[in-house]
């Protein structure tokens, strides 16, 4: 079809010349000329033709090796990442198992350091109390040995307090220890059952109870001693023990904290891979399609460039045999006589004038028709011509219009999918300043953690350190007042018997020998004894102002532990919430990212559309004008021809 059109553009051109063509002035010379100028026409579009498939080839050549390499990349690609998603999935499990069995292990060492607390404290509670015991009932024995130690040859005259004392301390002994031979605790029993009314009543020798007595004291303290030293030793295996577990509950806790944090990067990388892998196969599937439509395109151009290089060739072939056979001396000398000096009238010269007016046009064949046929069979010939122009005139209008169609569509398409590029290039630069900021705040949430922990742990050091504390002053505090007390009773013992021997009715003394005089009590002793109480009471009060104080500091140290790992908690929570949250943005991210590059793959594929299209339409929009006032020409020709052979005469 473009063969055709281009001949009668070039028709078109001869019509033109024709129409000032003197045929009596070297008629010849202007139809070699006018096939001069077609074949050089002819040459030109040869030429076009070539540049133009030159770039095309190129074009298609360019792009089989760009695309080639783009295939070659992606399945490297897509081999490299299938590899790395099996590795990842394998370490992603791994770390998922080693971070249970850690979990685990650290369960089961809280477990077992909370059971040996429990156990330690139920011991040192018991410790307590039965040291308790075991220093009233020494303190009971050590009372009653020191009063009977004083009337154990007197036995009889000891004084009904002392007697109830000891018989107070004998009976406390009873109740609370009952470890001790029979034959002991018969002569014990014996003596509390004496009614203390009358103490001459009591025949028993004292001596054995002086003797039982002060042999437990000894065993009770021995005891006590063993108890305090066991009590020691279970008090610092237990420490060891805890120290030991919390440092395998630390150990294992920093080990699954950062087999964690591995396992979250691991998975976080996983999704990437798997993402970038069907990114991979999307290109590597548009790459092989493109590589296929590029073959088939590239195949039709080059059948397209043979055929119109063929038909071009047949052309020239044509023009330039029509050339020889007119440029010969001997036609030339034969058009000389003949066209010349011949004239030619009525009805054949009618047919040579219409003939000469379709050769002018290049219409040999209707030309070769006018010399031999009637009219009619000319004018129908001529009106199928027309006919034939004018349905390529209106195939050239509607490939016009498909074009322009074409071209304004590829423009809007362009428009929309630059304005997605746009849209998805500003999402992916707010994705990633959101996954910064996600990132410092989790940053600043860890190092929040960090810290707490740290003042934790300097808090727990320093509650420790008070308690040590504590239980040293009290234990001195307990201590002072045991002493005080022990000297205090000991000074009763004396000035209270003093008094109670000089107010007894029932006791005479015997008259004392000249030369002393008579004794009296020291003025002071009850001063001493005074003060001795009252720092005892200071020293309760001490003592009782420390265990408040230990009460609160450690309520204190409760509270700011409750509170640090409440802060503790809710900053992991916010670290979780905004992990995931920049987890999922840097999904979005990479969503956007491959949607942007197939936006891309798009918009380059719109390109070459556009580029195709104005390679094959431009030409025909700018000469469209052109062209349709050259066949419109053409057709004028052809009515004047058709004319002509009808009888007008355009003399």
């Amino acid at each position: 079809m473009w063969v055709i059109a281009m001949t009668l553009v070039s028709a078109s051109r001869l019509i033109e010349d024709a129409a000032t063509l003197d045929l009596k002035e070297r008629p010849v010379g202007k139809v070699l000329k006018l096939l001069g100028d077609m074949k050089a026409e002819l040459s030109a579009e040869a030429a076009s033709d070539q540049a133009i498939y030159d770039k095309l080839n190129c074009w298609c050549e360019t792009n089989k090796k760009d695309k080639s390499t783009a295939v070659d990349s992606s399945n490297k690609a897509i081999t490299s990442l299938v590899s790395e998603i099996e590795r990842l999935s394998a370490k992603a499990a791994e770390l998922k198992t080693t971070v249970a069995q850690l979990n685990k292990e650290v369960a089961r060492n809280q477990q077992a350091l909370a059971q040996a607390t429990s156990v330690r404290e139920k011991e040192a509670s018991e410790f307590t109390q039965d040291e308790k015991d075991m220093m009233q009932s020494i303190q009971a024995m050590q009372n009653a040995v020191f009063v009977l130690g004083k009337h154990n040859k007197a036995f009889l005259q000891m004084p009904t307090t002392s007697l109830v004392e000891v018989r107070t301390a004998v009976q406390h002994v009873l109740s609370k220890h009952a470890v001790m031979k029979p034959s002991q605790r018969q002569i014990l029993a014996a003596f509390i059952q004496q009614p203390a009314a009358n103490a001459g009543s009591y025949t028993p020798a004292s001596g054995q109870i002086f003797g039982i007595l002060k042999q437990m004291k000894e065993e009770f303290e021995g005891n006590l001693s063993s108890a305090q030293q066991e009590e020691i030793k279970a008090q610092s295996e237990f420490n060891q023990l805890k120290a030991a577990k919390q440092t395998e509950i630390n150990a294992s806790s920093a080990q699954a904290k950062d087999k964690t944090a591995t396992l979250a990067a691991t998975h976080e990388a996983l999704a990437a891979a798997k993402e970038n892998l069907a990114g991979s196969r999307e290109a590597l599937s548009a790459d092989q399609q493109f590589v296929q439509d590029l073959q088939l395109h590239c195949q039709q151009s080059d059948k397209d460039f043979a055929d119109r290089t063929k038909t071009r060739s047949e052309e020239i072939a044509a023009v330039s045999e029509a050339i020889q056979i007119l440029s010969e001396d001997d036609a030339r000398d034969n058009f000389s006589k003949t066209l010349n000096f011949i004239q030619l009238s009525g009805e054949k010269a009618l047919r040579n004038k219409g003939a000469a007016v379709l050769a002018a046009h290049g219409l040999m064949g209707l030309a070769a028709q006018a010399k031999v046929d009637v009219f009619a069979k000319i004018r129908e010939s001529i009106d199928s011509l027309v006919a034939g122009l004018k349905q390529t005139q209106a195939d050239e209008v509607a490939q016009k219009d498909a074009c322009s169609t074409d071209i304004n569509q590829n423009d809007k398409d362009t428009a929309v999918k630059q304005r997605d590029i746009n849209e998805l290039t500003t999402l992916i630069a707010t994705s990633t300043e959101t996954i910064e900021r996600l990132s410092r705040e989790i940053s600043g949430l860890q190092d929040e953690v960090k810290e707490t922990n740290v003042q934790m742990a300097k808090a727990s050091e320093e509650r420790e350190a008070e308690n040590k504390e504590f239980q040293d002053a009290v234990a001195e505090q307990r201590a002072a007042q045991a002493v005080l007390q022990k000297a205090l009773r000991r000074l009763e013992v004396f000035y209270k018997k003093a008094s109670l021997v000089q107010a007894d009715p029932g006791t005479s003394l015997s008259e004392a020998p000249a030369g002393f005089g008579e004794y009296k009590a020291s003025k002071g002793a009850g001063g001493v004894m005074s003060i001795i109480q009252n720092v005892i009471d200071e020293a309760a009060t001490m003592e009782k102002d420390a265990i408040q104080a230990e009460g609160d500091a450690q309520s204190s140290y409760e509270e700011f532990i409750k509170n640090a790992n409440a802060s503790n908690n809710a900053a992991n929570n916010g670290i979780s919430r905004k992990t995931e949250q920049r987890a999922e943005t840097q999904a979005t991210k990479v969503g956007a990212e491959g949607d942007r590059s197939a936006a891309l793959d798009d918009a380059e594929r719109l390109s070459a559309t556009n580029a195709d299209l104005h390679s094959a339409c431009d030409f025909l929009l700018k000469q469209f004008d052109l062209r349709q006032a050259a066949r419109a020409q053409e057709l004028d020709g052809l009515a004047e021809a058709k004319a002509v052979f009808s009888g007008a005469d355009f003399n």
